[in-house]
């Protein structure tokens, strides 16, 4: 039972990290207009 409730967490935590990143999420970065975080 605990290694199946890990396992769903390092899923989760994965598919977080590195899922596709939407345009509204990029607009929502590039809105912020941090300094020096000119990734473009």
């Amino acid at each position: 039972m605990q290694t199946l409730i890990l396992l769903a967490l390092v899923i989760v935590i994965f598919w977080v990290l590195f899922r596709p990143i939407t345009k509204k999420e990029l607009d929502r970065f590039n809105d912020k207009n941090w300094p020096d975080m000119d990734l473009h």
